[in-house]
């Protein structure tokens, strides 16, 4: 790893007291290497194979993975600055927040105490780390990446701030040797961002699309909130990536053996590899002792004969066996196409709960047949509520492979990123809005197979945002089951056209 200076060994990224009175806090290098080891790791292994196609698309394996080691060691290199590292702690602890200051001051930041930052607030730190970028010339669409990684990106280019709020970013307004120390450490946490990812210089940095940027947005934003993680959400035992004591230093930590323990303790689930379906006897009697209907099997042979499936449309009188056409049409799209999950959209929670049964089923027929475990999600707004959910083993108390669990760490926002979900339809409606964290939805639904049941059910509002989440599923390359018992020629089209828009 390159040498750093003393000045950018201390600088911090969190800190806080314990209820003890422990004075705990994390290097900023630490949690920058952190968080490069993880996007790392989550690219390789976590995404589906869809997804780093669609990342890679126009660039070489070597790139890529240059890119993501990048984007995941500069997101916070807005910290790198007097108006964070002069932000009081959480609960105002004055004495751990003057300790750390003092260790700035002792190692090449002097006056610092004697800083004011009346416009703290307008230069936030993903906003100073964009900024900052754009002042070195990396691609707007790199820098914006890093602008937004807490959920909403910024409207323009950053350059400005740093001449608007030049305190914000060098301590001083006219003090060029107090600003030079600042300028110094950017430029060196740049420099060993560019090292440990493989760059040169910055021309070597690629401009990218907006599907590939709204994808490595989402996948940096669940990096960094993985590498924010201390322990495992409901089991504070179970240590990801802890702060450290006040007296331990950057070079007492281990990164490598960091990180490993943290993703062991943190990867608790199997990754589904999808097989091809066997049509040389009844797919349907094997999973479900039914024997195929005329329908299934015509469905299921048109599928298999596809190259590159993007919408399949079930039209079909109740009764007929449409929801074992989709999960089977799963199965089939998601191994043509390289996705690791499904996502069941329904109009209500009654009947999203009286799925969510017949998925659980389902996913824990394949999880017996490949001897792994599989987490799975029910999202509305009682799910709290529904037993044969809440009733499923946790991924951290799983005993058998062969089983269907609920891992506590995708919950809130980042439900969507459980591989195999059911919900409510608003949850890929969403898609259309924008909002904070969007970016999470599109990284979650870009990787399954997505079914959408009942299609007929939407009204006319419901319906323009259902197409504008189609279209972005469209660029994502993503394969959509539409079931429907009477689905009108007009709404049928605007489906179809919706996935190839964008």
């Amino acid at each position: 790893m390159p040498t750093l200076s003393k000045k950018a060994a201390s600088l911090w990224a969190k800190k806080r007291p314990t209820e003890n009175g422990q004075q705990l806090w994390l290097p900023l290098i630490i949690h920058l290497i952190d968080t490069q080891n993880v996007i790392n790791y989550l690219f390789n292994q976590w995404l589906s194979p869809n997804q780093r196609r669609i990342l890679a698309e126009n660039l070489s394996d070597e790139k890529i993975h240059q890119l993501i080691k990048f984007v995941g060691f500069t997101h916070d290199i807005g910290k790198a600055t007097p108006a964070f590292q002069t932000k009081p702690s959480n609960g105002h602890d004055d004495l751990l927040d003057d300790e750390l200051k003092e260790k700035l001051i002792m190692n090449g930041f002097p006056k610092l105490d004697d800083g004011q930052f009346p416009s703290r607030s307008a230069s936030p730190h993903a906003k100073a780390g964009e900024a900052i970028l754009d002042k070195y010339e990396v691609p707007d669409s790199i820098g914006a990446i890093i602008g937004g990684h807490h959920g909403k990106t910024e409207p323009s280019n950053q350059k400005d701030d740093i001449r608007v709020h030049t305190s914000n970013y060098y301590q001083s307004d006219n003090d060029p040797e107090i600003q030079t120390r600042w300028e110094e450490v950017q430029k060196e946490l740049l420099h060993y961002g560019f090292q440990t990812s493989g760059y040169q210089t910055i021309s070597q940095i690629p401009t990218i699309t907006q599907p590939q940027a709204v994808i490595l947005e989402g996948l940096l934003i669940m990096a960094d909130w993985l590498a924010s993680s201390e322990y495992l959400v409901g089991h504070e035992e179970t240590v990801l990536f802890p702060l450290i004591e006040i007296s331990q230093t950057s070079e007492d930590i281990d990164t490598g053996e960091r990180f490993r323990n943290a993703i062991n303790n943190w990867n608790l689930n199997d990754e589904w590899q999808p097989q091809p379906v066997d049509t040389t006897t009844d797919p349907y009697e094997a999973r479900w002792g039914l024997h195929a209907r005329p329908v299934q099997t015509a469905m299921t042979d048109a599928i298999e004969k596809t190259i590159d499936p993007g919408m399949v449309i079930v039209e079909a009188s109740m009764g007929i066996g449409k929801t074992e056409i989709a999960l089977l049409a799963a199965e089939q799209l998601a191994y043509i196409k390289g996705q690791d999950g499904i996502f069941m959209g329904l109009p209500t929670q009654a009947t999203t709960n009286a799925m969510f049964n017949r998925v659980s089923d389902w996913l824990t027929m394949i999880a017996n047949s490949q001897g792994e475990s599989f987490p799975i999600k029910l999202i509305h707004g009682k799910a709290q509520f529904n037993h044969d959910y809440t009733s499923l083993p946790r991924a951290s108390n799983v005993g058998d492979p062969n089983a269907v669990v609920i891992n506590s760490w995708f919950s809130g926002k980042k439900s969507i990123l459980t591989k195999f979900t059911v919900g409510t339809i608003d949850n890929l409606l969403l898609m259309g809005l924008k909002q904070k964290h969007l970016f999470l939805k599109h990284l979650g639904f870009s990787g399954k197979v997505v079914i959408i049941d009942e299609a007929h059910a939407f009204d006319i509002y419901m319906n323009q945002y259902l197409y504008r989440a189609i279209t972005w599923l469209g660029a994502y390359h993503v394969p959509i089951v539409i079931l429907s018992a009477t689905l009108p020629k007009e709404k049928r089209n605007a489906l179809l056209e919706a996935v190839q828009d964008l």
